[in-house]
């Protein structure tokens, strides 16, 4: 079976990034010793180091958004919809903060962009369904991804005790989606 190198290439820099907590301190030459090639190899994948770390960037909003869609997959209610995404978020970013402060450096994927639309599309959902008072999905999915990138950002490598995570998660995302709770079944 033959190596898949760029794969390869991918996995070791995201581990570096992971390792040292930086995009910044990654060299070609420390990825390519990671993924066990010499490193010119890296040029026959990636143009320069630049382009390879946005590849890394481009593969965790990818990770995010196959994570977000695993958690939500099923997932009938709008509204339970939303908040298993979003705690799917948090989980992601905490499992790899490295790569996390990287994908919301200073580096612009599309991916990004793809991966914020999923959360517009799931709060205006939410909208649809009469569970959200959001009169503008876009601009509330902004403040919700905020806070979530807030949660992330406050407990990775942390470890002191926080709130619950699960709680904090669902209370910031039911007060900045404007959701409401389910309307119970039954007759008055």
């Amino acid at each position: 079976m033959a190596r898949d190198l760029r794969n390869d290439l991918l996995t070791a820099a995201a581990a570096l990034v992971e390792r040292t907590g930086s995009a910044d301190t990654v060299t070609l030459r420390g990825v390519a010793r990671e993924a066990g090639v010499s490193a010119p190899a890296v040029y026959g994948h990636f143009a320069d180091l630049d382009a390879l770390l946005d590849a890394v960037v481009e593969r965790g909003f990818t990770d995010l958004v196959a994570a977000i869609a695993a958690a939500t997959d099923g997932v009938p209610d709008p509204v339970e919809r939303l908040l298993a995404g979003c705690r799917a978020y948090v989980r992601c970013g905490l499992a790899a903060p490295g790569r996390y402060r990287a994908m919301f450096g200073t580096r612009q994927v599309p991916a990004g962009d793809r991966a914020f639309a999923v959360l517009v599309r799931a709060v205006g959902a939410c909208v649809r369904a009469g569970r959200s008072a959001s009169t503008d999905a876009r601009a509330d999915a902004g403040l919700v991804w905020t806070a979530l990138h807030g949660l992330v950002t406050l407990w990775a490598g942390r470890d002191r005790p926080w709130p619950d995570l699960e709680e904090q998660a669902g209370a910031l995302v039911t007060r900045l989606a404007l959701l409401s709770p389910p309307v119970s079944g039954g007759s008055a």
